[in-house]
């Protein structure tokens, strides 16, 4: 018999989460059997699997050593990757929570092609966080080629709660892009998008249809480079799906510089012409909600993230002295 003991981190999940993600190799039947038959306990009892466990709360498995080292060998592979570019990430930190700055290039999370991720990066980090039964994790993803921030739980009751905060939409999330053409002002952009998964390509509709997703996207268009031929935009996501800034933007003829996905004839060619090597679309700002418990230290708070090099060469400050935008060849760029 071996046991272990429910840690801080853990607390909030429940008894079958916990089992499941002890014995990730063990295959779900034979673990609710191990339940049924009081080979898996819960202080002591029989569990149901429903429970919610707190700090404290002890699992007992009467399995034997070569049974349980057979389905747990995966269990720590990802915290021992040494990632040395993850502190250079880190924007806030406190006891329950990470607010990171994620570089243009780097994957959010593994894609099993053995890049690395600023997961990967979180768990080389928190090491010492690890158990049996949890992982820290970031709770939300960007493309791989947008920089800005992602938010990132170290226990399972942040993770919860920062989960539940994007799904209802309660932080508020500002990007800042650089697009073809010259935008208006500020507007609202709503619609549809539908994604083919084979293809990983979003469509934008007008109308609904099935499967089919409603989305909604509002800019302010507050710098226009003299005699340049791109605006920049602060972009505000009502809703976040999937490849939601690029689709729409090109939908309404000013498509983010460097996409080639879903960029057009001319937006490619500016950005071959300028160097520009990935869509220059930055997750820069979040704001928090008023909040309580867990994530009380977030609350009203507002975060942001530094415009990175590439986009910032095509950006032009207002009230910086000596900053001009000046044709080059047809290239655009910025002179200080």
């Amino acid at each position: 018999m071996k046991s272990w003991t429910v840690s801080p981190a853990e607390a909030g999940t429940t008894a079958w989460k916990y089992v499941t993600r002890l014995f990730p190799e063990a295959a779900s039947g034979l673990l609710r059997k191990s339940m049924r038959k009081k080979n898996i306990t819960l202080n002591g009892k029989k569990m149901e699997g429903k429970e919610k466990l707190s700090a404290g709360d002890r699992i007992d498995v009467w399995f034997s050593d070569d049974t349980i080292s057979k389905f747990q060998r995966e269990v720590r592979k990802a915290g021992e990757k040494s990632l040395s570019f993850f502190r250079s990430c880190i924007v806030y930190e406190d006891e329950n929570v990470l607010v990171l700055n994620k570089p243009a290039g780097l994957l959010s999370q593994g894609d099993g092609s053995g890049s690395p991720s600023l997961n990967d990066g979180l768990l080389a980090y928190l090491r010492n966080e690890i158990t049996p039964a949890f992982r820290p994790s970031i709770c939300n993803r960007l493309d791989r080629n947008t920089s800005g921030i992602v938010l990132a739980g170290k226990n399972m009751a942040a993770l919860q709660e920062l989960s539940e905060l994007i799904r209802s939409r309660r932080i508020e999330k500002t990007y800042t892009a650089l697009v073809w053409g010259k935008t208006e002002e500020k507007g609202t952009f709503k619609g549809w998008m539908i994604k083919n998964e084979r293809e990983n390509r979003v469509s934008y509709l007008d109308h609904e249809e099935s499967g089919a997703r409603p989305v909604d996207t509002r800019f302010d268009g507050d710098l226009y480079p003299e005699g340049a031929l791109y605006s920049v935009v602060q972009v505000h996501l009502i809703t976040g799906r999937s490849h939601q800034i690029r689709v729409h933007f090109t939908h309404a003829g000013h498509p983010v510089l460097g996409d080639r996905k879903y960029g057009t004839k001319e937006s490619i060619a500016f950005s071959e012409r300028n160097h520009i090597k990935r869509q220059l679309l930055h997750a820069g700002k979040v704001r928090f909600p008023v909040l309580t418990g867990t994530l009380e230290a977030l609350s009203g708070k507002t975060f942001t993230a530094e415009v990175p090099d590439d986009m910032r060469r095509l950006t032009c400050p207002e009230g910086r002295e000596g900053s001009e935008v000046v044709r080059q060849f047809g290239v655009y760029s910025i002179v200080w």
